[in-house]
């Protein structure tokens, strides 16, 4: 592997594994502190997730000011990122100590590839497929699907992938 760190292939050992959590929209929109609130654990925010947060920031639903706050959360841990993005962003200052894992963006097109069943245009879909790519590439590392969608959760799992609300 290259000295560039992927979100998926972290280095661990057996007892401490950090796992890789993968963020559904609606995990940010009912609860956007919940980036800090995974401990030692990483995130991964597919770029599918910006997109539904853009699309659903208007009006002055408590869905809209929850993903605006999980929009401005975002950038100011962007913001203060040292490095490229990614190489993943320590989550330890912008959590105020509450998180001491990584956020990683999805930086660059990945393959997620879906069974014909799943039609791709779907969000849901497209975000359950860069889960698949990146426990295809983990290394035995843990990748987790987090979503409140109980539909999702269970297309996710009937794929094999673990899946968590």
């Amino acid at each position: 592997m290259n000295a560039k760190r992927s979100p998926a292939a972290k280095e661990t050992t057996a007892s401490n594994a950090r796992k890789l959590f993968v963020l559904d929209t609606n995990v940010l929109m009912h609860d956007p502190l919940s980036l800090y609130r995974f401990e030692e654990h990483d995130l991964f925010v597919p770029m599918m997730v910006l997109e539904e947060l853009d699309a659903n920031k208007k009006g002055m639903s408590e869905v809209a000011r929850n993903a605006r706050q999980a929009s401005r959360m975002l950038d100011e841990i962007v913001s203060g990122a040292e490095h490229h993005m990614a190489q993943g962003i320590a989550l330890v200052a912008p959590s105020r100590g509450l998180a001491s894992g990584h956020l990683f963006l999805q930086t660059e097109a990945i393959d997620g590839s879906l069974p014909s069943s799943l039609p791709t245009a779907r969000a849901d879909n497209q975000i359950i497929g860069v889960t698949m790519h990146l426990s295809r590439v983990s290394d035995g590392r843990p990748v987790i699907l987090v979503s409140k969608d109980i539909n999702m959760r269970i297309k996710a799992r009937a794929l094999g992938l673990e899946a968590v609300p």
